[in-house]
């Protein structure tokens, strides 16, 4: 099994799947689909739990649904404060 990294944010669950295709299929949406969630920094919360297991049959055990709402409170925050400095 492969050691993953702490993750931290929202690019660090991203690459526990290496490609926009292997999370794809994990998720069973397109590439493109991955891709926008990437661009937005976001993840949508339906997504959350099938994230979560597959993460851990790959040795992410540091992904859970509590880490997932931090990390994607704090990229909520981020966006917000652009937006209002931009």
């Amino acid at each position: 099994m492969e050691t993953i990294n702490a993750i931290n944010n929202i690019p660090d669950v991203f690459d526990i799947f290496t490609t926009n295709v292997k999370l794809a299929a994990v998720l069973s949406v397109g590439p493109s689909a991955v891709s926008e969630m990437k661009r937005r920094n976001s993840i949508p919360v339906e997504y959350w739990p099938t994230l979560v297991d597959a993460a851990r049959e790959i040795g992410g055990n540091d992904l859970t649904i509590e880490k997932l709402a931090i990390i994607s409170a704090e990229a909520a925050r981020q966006r917000s404060a652009s937006k209002v400095s931009a």
